[in-house]
């Protein structure tokens, strides 16, 4: 059975926590404000169907500011991480292929800025980091088993 009721403290996973929270709440916000330079980055990666380009320009920045503030709640906190987690894997896999091809591009990650290969490695190391970040939390939030005595 799980036991609810004892209350956990877990400081280094509520840090991590709001700092990823926090980065892609700003992250989102910085995309949402201009779908159609986030779109051009997309594009710019050459890997989906340009029908597809547009709804997810218009659909990923919310859902990191969703998955963000969910990271904020003890409650949603390990549904938050696995769809972060999901989408750092996904961000690494854009990067990682548009470097591999030669690509300098800007990634949009945080709003539009300077094409830069450099920029990108940062950027796959930092879905790396992010990746590991929200897989602490994923794992730190799984609810603890506890044996009850039996009744």
């Amino acid at each position: 059975m799980i036991d609810r009721s004892a209350p956990r403290h877990d400081y280094p996973a509520l840090a991590i926590s709001v700092g990823i929270g926090i980065l892609f709440v700003i992250s989102g916000m910085a995309k949402i404000g201009d779908p159609g330079d986030f779109a051009d980055n997309i594009f710019g990666f050459a890997i989906l169907p340009p029908a597809f380009i547009s709804p997810l320009a218009l659909g990923l920045p919310p859902f990191e500011i969703l998955c963000g503030l969910l990271m904020l709640a003890p409650r949603t906190r390990r549904v938050a991480a696995l769809g972060l987690m999901l989408l750092s894997v996904i961000f690494f896999a854009a990067l990682a292929s548009a470097l591999a091809r030669g690509l300098t591009l800007d990634c949009g990650c945080f709003g539009v800025g300077a094409p830069s290969r450099q920029r990108m490695w940062l950027e796959a190391g930092l879905n790396v980091l992010l990746f590991a970040g929200t897989l602490i939390v994923y794992l730190r939030s799984l609810p603890k088993m506890r044996r009850l005595a039996p009744i």
